[in-house]
């Protein structure tokens, strides 16, 4: 916990107690607690080998102690950094505009070190040049084609702009984001910092996604035009999370809106209408 004289006095924005904690460099707090369960589960989705107690021993010391044996892929132990200082970058960018600039340079920094970063085919901190899909093997959702990605993220950026702490306008500004897959890798954990700076901004309570929900969540993103509910509830879920971890480190302390309620039957009535689509992906066949 900060030792800080706060009783009595106005509670403060989400992202100043983040910072604060981080430039005092306050250990087992918020934000210490928040940048490992961030990263660990952030890279645990995408494939990474390394466990939560790799994760918070690397954010710790810098070092890493494998297990007898045990073999660690040099990639996923420079995006666990990358993610640390990725979120840094982000808190510090937290009122800037998304636009192409910053998802550009989130990206450039989760992948800076990487194998990928040689390779010119993935672009690094560019948006791809080959197609891609979501979820390759689990659910195969078809994106937006490399030639349309630039209008397709002028509409990401514009329903960020205009968000709200509303469940249908976080998921659906999220959706979009994960459809559109800007880039060759590394879409997800973009679109999950994004999401978490863009609900810091609002002074909303931001959410990180569990590696053991991650069925829910490639599900709801797959499903999300015909059954928008499947997303907003993981999202809603992993917002309770995140809320829990903010009252055990900082109860009463934070100014931070959570509003759980969303118009289930008019939500469905624009699904059933067909008026949940990116428009810029095209339809296989």
């Amino acid at each position: 916990m900060v030792d800080r004289e706060a009783a009595g006095k106005a509670r403060e924005r989400l992202v100043d107690w983040l910072r604060h904690e981080r430039d005092s460099r306050v250990s087992g707090g918020l934000y210490h607690v928040t940048q490992i369960r961030f990263a660990f589960n952030s890279n645990h989705m995408e494939g990474s080998t390394l466990t939560p107690e790799q994760t918070a021993q690397l954010y710790d010391t810098g070092t890493l102690l494998a297990d007898a044996g045990e073999p660690i892929r040099a990639d996923d132990v420079v995006e666990a950094m990358n993610h640390f200082r990725a979120f840094d970058w982000m808190l510090d960018h937290v009122d800037d505009a998304v636009d192409e600039c910053l998802v550009c340079t989130l990206h450039a920094m989760l992948k800076r070190g990487t194998r990928q970063e040689g390779d010119a085919r993935y672009r690094v901190g560019a948006y791809k040049m080959l197609p891609n899909v979501i979820g390759a093997g689990l659910s195969d959702t078809p994106t937006v084609a490399p030639a349309e990605v630039s209008a397709a993220m002028e509409h990401v950026f514009a329903l960020y702009a205009r968000l709200e702490d509303d469940p249908f306008a976080i998921a659906r500004a999220h959706w979009m984001f994960e459809t559109t897959h800007p880039f060759s890798d590394g879409n997800g954990r973009v679109g999950r910092l994004v999401m978490f700076k863009e609900l810091l901004r609002i002074d909303a309570m931001p959410l990180i996604v569990r590696d053991e929900d991650r069925a829910l969540y490639v599900r709801g993103l797959s499903q999300f035009p015909s059954q928008p509910g499947y997303l907003i509830d993981t999202l809603l879920y992993e917002r309770d999370y995140y809320r829990m971890l903010v009252d055990q480190f900082a109860s009463g302390l934070i100014r931070c809106t959570y509003n759980d309620h969303w118009d289930r039957a008019q939500v469905k009535a624009c699904a059933s209408s067909g008026g949940i689509a990116n428009p810029f992906v095209r339809k296989k066949g």
